[in-house]
């Protein structure tokens, strides 16, 4: 059985910036990343910017936030940021219109195809697979190591990662997205 090598793409894209950097319409990102509890919010930003933030960031980022990534002992989710609003897993409860919709949902791809996939850089196929996967409108998904997951949001983010290490206080994604 041979093991998949991926390049540190984190390594190649330099240091991140803690601005806020909005995705450019139609570049192709494509990136490793980290989220903690102390940072689990996730803003699909320009690949030089910093997709980790803080809970205390989410007002600031408003439509630019567009998941929550609850990493438990027993349990670990994606939520919408409405989703984790509504949970009261945000300190901006209650003013989720600052926030705009994001679905997820399971694809079923295994790890190796999902980096296949990824290094393809197929926009259009990206956008087609996860308008596919989210048909349903699902707002949280549960997580486990391999899990591949589609994303997309109201405004026009398409995105889609895959697991690759869970722990009782971060998780790990290889992650592509593009804004149309």
């Amino acid at each position: 059985m041979s093991t998949l090598t991926l390049p540190n793409i984190s390594e190649d894209q330099g240091a991140l910036s803690k601005l806020i950097i909005p995705a450019v319409p139609g570049e192709y990102y494509a990136y490793l990343h980290e989220f903690t509890k102390e940072r689990p919010v996730f803003a699909l930003l320009k690949c030089k910017a910093n997709k980790a933030r803080p809970v205390e960031e989410a007002a600031e980022l408003g439509m630019e936030a567009n998941a929550f990534f609850q990493i438990t002992d027993t349990n670990t989710k994606v939520l919408s940021i409405k989703a984790a609003d509504a949970y009261g897993l945000l300190d901006c409860v209650g003013i989720s219109d600052l926030f705009g919709e994001t679905w997820f949902a399971p694809v079923k791809l295994t790890p190796k195809e999902f980096h296949e996939f990824r290094a393809c850089k197929d926009a259009i196929a990206l956008v087609e697979m996860c308008q596919e996967a989210c048909s349903e409108r699902g707002v949280v998904v549960d997580l486990k190591e391999s899990s591949v997951v589609a994303m997309m949001t109201e405004h026009g983010k398409y995105g889609m990662f895959v697991v690759q290490e869970i722990n009782s206080t971060s998780i790990q994604i290889a992650a592509c997205h593009i804004l149309l």
